[in-house]
């Protein structure tokens, strides 16, 4: 079987506490509210350090408290890294992390990992996110009254009207049959009168006398 480097190699990232209540007792109002899920991630290499690739068989326990929780889940690894959320196949006790072992910091739990049936070491603490610890500034304070509901808003301006539709194509003139062509009356007669008889030719007149020469002047 491979062997698995030391949990250093292992867990690249600390445990990332999801719940959203810290370890103090006062705090317990909040984690009936939060999810009550873990979620672990870390990083896994062989004996030389290179990543893992596949679905490897992970248990997971988490121990220090009165009462003890541990699951067994098919975890994928891609480039030796995995994520996965603690208490989705077995839930939590609800005093898991409200008694049991304690230091200056608050109750002591760690999470013990195995993959593939090793068991690796050391085992790590699992602490609080931030926005955990903020929860136990002050207790809980009671719900403020319902303020009182605002007047309505006037109504929006009305839209600009449809457009009309397209005009639909105009339908086929109508039109009787041409009736049929009369026919052309009659050619009236020409009407013409007859020419009349040539008068004769009248008589030459007499020539007239020739006039006096006319005086030269000097």
């Amino acid at each position: 079987m491979a062997q698995w480097h030391t949990r250093r190699d292992f867990l690249k990232r600390s445990v990332v506490w999801t719940i959203g209540t810290t370890w103090v007792g006062s705090a317990l109002d909040a984690l009936a509210q939060a999810p009550q899920l873990l979620n672990y991630q870390g990083r896994l290499t062989d004996a030389n350090g290179a990543p893992r690739n596949g679905s490897f068989p992970m248990s997971f326990a988490i121990l220090g408290g009165t009462s003890s929780w541990s699951e067994a889940q098919t975890v994928n690894v891609a480039n030796g890294f995995f994520s996965v959320l603690l208490g989705s196949v077995t839930p939590f006790p609800a005093d898991l992390f409200t008694s049991g072992q304690t230091d200056a910091y608050g109750p002591v739990r760690f999470l013990e990992v195995t993959v593939s049936g090793e068991t690796l070491s050391p085992n790590i603490r699992i602490v609080s996110a931030a926005w955990a610890i903020g929860t136990v500034a002050g207790p809980k304070g009671d719900t403020g009254a319902a303020g009182p509901t605002g007047p309505t808003g006037f109504a929006g301006p009305t839209g600009p009207a449809g457009a009309f539709g397209p005009t639909g194509p105009t339908g086929p003139a109508g039109f009787g049959p041409t009736g049929p062509t009369g026919v052309f009356g009659p050619t009236g007669p020409t009407g013409a009168g007859g020419f009349g008889p040539t008068g004769p030719t009248g008589p030459i007149g007499p020539i007239g006398p020739t006039g006096s020469q006319g005086i030269i002047p000097f």
